[in-house]
């Protein structure tokens, strides 16, 4: 399952571009309540799994954006956030690659930085779904390693994704 709170259009557009780009942290808050609001009741066994966030990009923002949204949105619903994944040293930026060389990069983009229960539900966070090969890319890498029940939560969808 994949939920999507709306298009990357408009004022969320600027939303998270403030977000990320413009180091607004106030808008955390609300870009969670918007997956908050997409999202049925969730077992107290869920577990939330942040994308993690480029280094380069935590480097120069001071944080990691998904990070602090998926935190939140764990504490509200309060349940667990677990960072899970970890991004392998070859990944560059991706927003700059065709659908194509997305794809193929997304192949090798995470392993695990932590251990799964089968029997729990992973809700994987991002915060746009462009081609959907980064969260295509972190739930497999969380099924190969044992996770039965991967979701996928997102903010917003940029262009028509193709699945």
């Amino acid at each position: 399952m994949i939920w999507c709170f709306t298009k990357r259009t408009g004022v969320v557009a600027k939303i998270i571009d403030n977000y990320k780009f413009n180091r607004v942290q106030a808008a955390a808050d609300l870009l969670s309540e918007f997956l908050n609001n997409i999202l049925p009741p969730l077992p107290k066994e869920t577990v939330i799994v942040p994308i993690p966030t480029i280094s380069q990009n935590i480097r120069h923002r001071g944080f990691g954006h998904i990070e602090k949204i998926a935190n939140k949105l764990a504490r509200n619903r309060k349940i667990e956030c677990r960072p899970l994944l970890r991004r392998r040293n070859n990944v560059t930026q991706h927003f700059t690659k065709s659908s194509r060389q997305r794809k193929r990069q997304a192949k090798d983009f995470f392993e695990l930085s932590g251990s799964v229960d089968k029997n729990r539900r992973y809700i994987i966070i991002d915060d746009i779904f462009t081609t959907g090969s980064t969260v295509l890319a972190a739930a497999e890498c969380l099924r190969k390693n044992g996770a039965e029940h991967v979701e996928i939560a997102v903010i917003a969808r940029h262009g028509r994704p193709k699945l």
